[in-house]
């Protein structure tokens, strides 16, 4: 089988310590759902162009030559992962907005070259996208590298770490996520950045500037991973390998698929280390990490599972710096920093904040400074000692304060000997619960608030305004198996408690596809639910015993729904008129076809009675378009994307009408299912490309495939979803007097009759 397409996107300037979920929750989420390493190393030196140089190429700057940002030309021998993926016959792509940039990529290199020249403007990252994405539709290339910029502009012009800087992160991680939304769960994708920075440079070779991040998704990549390290020097390797690729033999690096971690393996392990070392406290740092989460659980009674993990790792950051006889003074820091991408800020920050709250609880409640055990009274003076009074306002103010000194003094208790508080693994599943969590949507959780002040009591709707969700800020959350409990502070003060289902509330879809042989059970006119329950599931309902006098299609359509009124009236009649306003109303064979997707809705369903048939021909014909939809999706996916992501234009003009509408052929939910069909080439409008017709012909055919024939007699009716099945007839002898009456109903009351049915017989 193929390997799915791989796409490579840099993220120019990106310091990962810097990089939160809740600051660029699109490629946190990315790094979760594959793997990453946020402790990555750079080339030197950290130029820009000497980086991406080292990156498509796979070699040092030694062997490409290049020292600086100029157009000096690379050294022979050198070869893009582009370049070795086009001569392997995949097709390939490539946008960026820098002249250095795309002189990296050779003349032969990217079938499909954008390349913006006006100025190197942040702006352009979003036309980027945009420009990639057309491309991306129309051709699906195999291997593609994509360029943007803007926080590598704003760190120079503003500082990195300045507040335009960490505005700058979310706004390039939206734009980042506009590109995944385009590339779908099925695309491997591989995000990485080029340097760090410090100040407005960054040109030395400081941790800050040489440490950066690379993210992997794919099939390949188990969910939840890492890398404890890896380079620049990796990522070309990596994409070939990802395309089913063999490395060229000048690359430097290595693929990193298959040797990453598990990020929770990784934690505890961590954790565990701590049992070698007692930084002069009574305890080794397991026990006292395990310790310090039990005081937490124990800590009044409101659970709160973010802060147990919180203090589980609250001293990881002595592990990862040079520690002395009594740890890392800045361990907090150190730890919450290292932690910040993949765990939340209700975690982090307790993290981040506990030695600023040991500091501001030895300031200002008395006798506290007599609780702390003598290695942590070594430490408070290396830590700057107690805090002044704008300190301790200062360290008020922060968000999660008042969870920071919960974590403090739980960690002064956790200093016990021989308490057993229980072990490591005990931890593991709450952790993966709070890690596959992620970070907590506070507008989502506030939106669902039920309390009194937020739902009106009696019918449940909101009494908060839409405009007033954004001011909630997630203290916590506690886990269990139907849900999750959020506890919340609203820019008032005010606090809530929020209970969020496992399960959000959805819609029951409960079509399924025709299989092989398939035919509507003839019904009786006056069994609405099975009538019902056959439209919401099969599209298709085939009815008997509703009488032949003209009108009865109405009052038969009353008892299954509420009859949707078009420009042909309530009620029209399908027969040989001399002057006929559709063809329809002639005896020519119809194809396949949705009835008016020119109109905006289209009619939902539509009933068809049968007051006299002909005596040869006028059969009905009738196609699943939901099966053969997804058909075209396994069996011609580029036909699939362009008719369910290109508009056209349907239109009827006659009758003193002039009706028209856009929209895609196939209409997919976000989650990708199909919500309808509109096909009728009588009334399509937009004149059509090759590319679009041949994805048209193979869908045509598929349909044309999966037909079914049904010759109804008198008295007889079929019902069916517009918007899924589509219908046709054949020809007949226009002086046989055919005569068909029909209507449409909306399929509100159906779903609902189908789904109470089919409801009760699970019970």
């Amino acid at each position: 089988m193929a390997n799915p397409p791989v796409v490579l996107v840099s993220l120019d300037g990106i310091a990962p310590r810097f990089v939160t979920p809740e600051r660029m929750p699109h490629l946190c989420s990315l790094a979760r759902s594959g793997g990453a390493c946020f402790s990555a190393r750079t080339v030197d030196p950290p130029w820009t162009r000497v980086v991406h140089a080292s990156m498509l190429l796979g070699v040092t700057p030694e062997a490409h030559g290049l020292v600086d940002n100029s157009m000096s030309p690379l050294s022979e021998g050198v070869t893009s992962v582009l370049s070795v993926a086009r001569s392997a016959g995949l097709t390939t792509a490539s946008a960026n907005n820098w002249k250095q940039m795309d002189s990296l990529i050779e003349p032969q290199a990217s079938l499909h070259r954008i390349f913006i020249d006006s100025g190197y403007d942040p702006a352009e990252d979003d036309l980027m996208v945009d420009m990639f994405t057309s491309v991306w539709r129309a051709r699906r290339p195999d291997v593609s590298f994509v360029y943007l910029c803007r926080t590598d502009l704003v760190g120079h012009d503003h500082g990195w770490g300045s507040e335009e800087y960490l505005s700058a992160m979310t706004e390039i991680d939206r734009t980042l996520g506009r590109l995944l939304a385009v590339l779908g769960e099925d695309t491997a994708v591989v995000v990485t950045t080029d340097h760090g920075g410090v100040g407005a440079d960054h040109s030395a070779t400081s941790d800050e500037v040489m440490e950066i991040f690379v993210a992997v998704r794919s099939d390949r990549v188990t969910a939840g991973s890492m890398w404890t390290a890896t380079s620049t020097l990796d990522v070309a390797p990596t994409v070939a390998d990802l395309a089913g690729l063999e490395p060229d033999p000048s690359w430097t690096g290595s693929s990193l698929i298959g040797r990453e971690v598990p990020l929770v393996d990784y934690l505890l392990d961590l954790v565990e280390q701590g049992a070698s070392v007692t930084y002069g406290e009574h305890v080794d740092m397991r026990a006292h990490a395990l310790q310090t989460a039990r005081a937490v659980e124990n800590d009044g009674d409101v659970a709160d599972d973010d802060l147990v993990i919180a203090a589980l790792l609250h001293d990881v950051g002595h592990l990862l710096a040079p520690a002395g006889d009594h740890g890392f003074a800045d361990h907090a820091g150190v730890g919450a920093e290292r932690l910040g991408p993949w765990l939340p800020a209700t975690v982090t920050e307790p993290i981040r904040l506990h030695v600023a709250a040991k500091r501001h609880l030895v300031a200002t409640e008395e006798g506290f400074r007599d609780t702390l055990s003598e290695a942590s009274l070594i430490t408070l003076e290396q830590q700057g000692g107690p805090m002044g009074a704008d300190e301790s306002s200062a360290f008020l103010d922060e968000t999660h304060a008042e969870r920071a000194m919960r974590l403090r003094r739980a960690d002064d208790l956790g200093k016990q000997a021989g308490v057993d508080a229980g072990t490591v693994e005990d931890r593991r599943a709450l952790l993966e619960r709070v890690f596959a969590t992620g970070p907590i949507d506070p507008s989502l959780a506030y939106d669902a608030c039920r309390c009194p002040a937020c739902r009106d009591e009696s019918s449940q709707q909101h009494l908060i305004d839409v405009s007033s969700v954004s001011g909630a800020t997630a203290l916590g959350s506690h886990r269990r198996d139907d849900g999750l409990e959020v506890q919340l502070r609203l820019s008032d003060g005010s606090d809530h408690r929020v209970w969020l289902p496992e399960r959000a509330p959805v819609i029951t879809r409960i079509s399924t596809p025709w299989s092989p042989g398939y035919r509507p059970v003839a019904r009786d006119a006056g069994d609405v639910d099975a009538i019902s329950t056959d439209v919401a599931i099969d599209g298709l309902a085939h009815v008997r015993g509703i009488p032949t006098e003209e009108g009865e299609v109405l009052r038969f359509a009353s008892t299954i729904g509420f009859v949707h009124e078009t420009h042909y009236g309530r009620l029209f009649d399908v027969r040989v008129e001399p002057q006929a306003i559709n063809l329809a109303y002639t005896s020519f064979g119809l194809p396949l076809h949705t009835d008016n997707p020119y109109h905006d809705p289209v009619p939902p369903v539509q009933i068809l009675h049968c007051l006299q048939p002909a005596v040869s021909g006028g059969a009905n014909r009738l196609s699943d378009g939901f099966a053969a939809a997804e058909q075209l999706r396994v069996e011609d996916p580029r036909a699939f994307e362009l008719l369910a992501s290109r508009p056209v234009v349907f239109r009827y003009n006659g009758g003193g009408f002039d009706h028209s509408a856009e929209r895609t052929v196939i209409d997919c939910r976000q989650d990708g299912s199909i919500r309808a069909v509109a096909m009728n080439h009588r009334s399509l409008e937009t004149p059509v490309d090759g590319d679009f017709a041949l994805a048209l012909t193979r869908f045509s055919r598929i349909l044309e495939e999966g037909e079914i024939e049904l010759t109804m007699d008198a008295g007889e009716a079929i019902v069916f979803d517009n918007s899924r099945v589509l219908h046709a007839r054949t020809e007949y002898d226009p002086s046989e007097g055919r005569h068909l009456q029909g209507c449409y109903v909306d399929t509100d009351l159906m779903k609902a009759k189908a789904r109470r049915v089919l409801a009760a017989a699970t019970t």
